[in-house]
C-alpha cells in the first residue's frame, strides 16, 4: 500500500516528504483539490489530512484560479459549483449532506424563496446547487470571518436560531409539524376521536369511566411504550437529579417501578386530601409517565379532577415543585 501511495503522488507530482514518503502539505491539496477524493480512496491521505478551506484568507485556490487580490474576486476552477464543492464533499454521500442538488425547484417552492436565494438558483441555470443554501463569498470575505462562530457552514441569510428554518425559506413549515397526539379537541370544541386510538384499543366512554381501570390500551403491559416513541427520555427525570437523590443506578432516579410500600401510602394519602388522580398501571401498579403528567387536552375528561394538569406546565397533574411532594418529604 506504501509503495502504491507513493506512486500515485509522483504521478500527480506532488512533492515527496524525506521523512514520510506520501506526506501531503495542506498547501498541496489546496492546490489540486480535484485529486483529494481520488488520493482518499487509494488511502494516500486520510480524511484528517484533508484541509478544510472555508473561513481561510489563504485557501482561495481551493475554489479559484488564483488568490484574492486587490478586492477582486479570482474566476472559479469551474462553473460546475457542485462538482467545485465534490472535490472535498463526495457527491456521491448526498444524503449525508441533507439535501439533493441538480433538481429544478417547484413553483410553490420559489414562491416562497427569498431574493437571494432566487439570485443563487439562477446562477445555478435554475436547479439546486450548493451555493442556493451555502453563501460561499461569505466565508471568502475577512470581514465576514467573525461569523464563523455563529454560521458556521456560511447557510444563506445566516446565522438562524433553529437550523431547520433554513429549509423553510423554501418548504413550508405546515408541511412538516410533527403530529401530536396530544390535540385532541378540534377548533369546534369537539373531541376528535381518532386521536384517542394512539393509545386506546377503544375510544373510553367519558361518561363513565373513573379510573385507568374502565379504559383498555393498545398495549397489555409497560404503559411507558406509549409515550417513548415520541418522549426516548429514560430513566426520568435525569441530569443532576443524580446527585440530588443519591440514586446508585446511575443515570438519574428511575420513577418507572413499583413504588415501595413507604411512598405507596403517602400517595394514596397525598391524592386522598388533594382529590388529585394520579394513575398507576392497572396490572403492574407501577408508576408510568400519566401518572405525573396529564396526557389528555383540557376538556377531554369529564371530571374535574382528572382534568388537572391538561395544558399545563409539561401537563404535570400538579404544580412542578409541588408534583415531588406527593410522594416524597421534604
Amino acid at each position: 500500500m506504501a509503495l502504491r501511495a507513493l506512486a500515485i503522488l509522483l504521478i500527480l507530482g506532488f512533492a515527496v516528504s524525506s521523512s514520510v514518503a506520501w506526506a501531503i502539505s495542506d498547501k498541496e491539496l489546496l492546490n489540486n483539490p480535484e485529486q483529494i477524493l481520488t488520493l482518499l480512496t487509494d488511502e494516500a491521505i486520510a480524511f484528517e489530512d484533508v484541509p478544510n478551506p472555508h473561513w481561510r484568507a489563504d485557501a482561495c485556490i481551493a475554489c479559484h484560479l488564483d488568490n484574492k487580490k486587490n478586492n477582486e474576486m479570482p474566476p472559479l476552477r469551474s462553473t460546475d459549483y457542485n462538482g467545485l464543492c465534490g472535490n472535498c464533499h463526495d457527491p456521491s454521500l448526498v444524503a449525508e449532506y441533507i439535501h439533493a442538488v441538480g433538481i429544478e425547484p417547484p413553483d410553490e417552492f420559489l414562491d416562497r424563496m427569498p431574493e437571494d436565494f432566487m439570485k443563487a438558483l439562477e446562477r445555478s441555470d435554475g436547479v439546486l446547487t450548493c451555493i442556493v443554501c451555502h453563501d460561499l463569498p461569505l466565508q471568502c470575505d475577512k470581514d465576514s470571518f467573525q461569523q464563523a462562530e455563529i454560521n458556521p457552514l456560511f447557510f444563506r441569510g445566516g446565522p438562524y436560531s433553529v437550523r431547520t428554518d433554513l429549509c423553510f425559506n423554501c418548504h413550508d413549515p405546515e408541511d412538516y409539524e410533527r403530529y401530536n397526539p396530544h390535540d385532541q379537541v378540534t377548533d369546534e370544541g369537539e373531541l376528535d376521536t381518532e386521536q384517542c386510538f394512539f393509545c386506546h384499543n377503544v375510544t373510553p366512554n367519558r361518561a363513565s369511566a373513573r379510573s385507568i381501570k374502565d379504559v383498555t390500551f393498545n398495549v397489555a403491559e409497560d404503559l411507558v411504550k406509549l409515550c417513548t416513541g415520541c418522549h426516548p427520555y429514560r430513566p426520568h427525570p435525569g441530569g443532576s437529579w443524580f446527585g440530588a437523590t443519591g440514586n446508585k443506578e446511575g443515570g438519574g432516579p428511575n420513577h418507572i417501578k413499583v413504588p415501595p410500600e413507604k411512598i405507596r401510602k403517602r400517595l394514596e394519602m397525598m391524592l386522598a386530601k388533594s382529590g388529585t388522580i394520579m394513575p398507576q398501571e392497572p396490572e403492574t401498579g407501577s408508576i408510568f409517565c400519566a401518572t405525573c403528567h396529564n396526557p389528555h387536552e383540557r376538556g377531554v375528561q369529564f371530571m374535574k379532577k382528572a382534568d388537572v394538569g391538561a395544558d399545563g406546565y409539561k401537563r404535570l397533574r400538579r404544580g412542578k415543585f409541588e408534583i415531588c411532594l406527593v410522594c416524597h418529604e421534604m
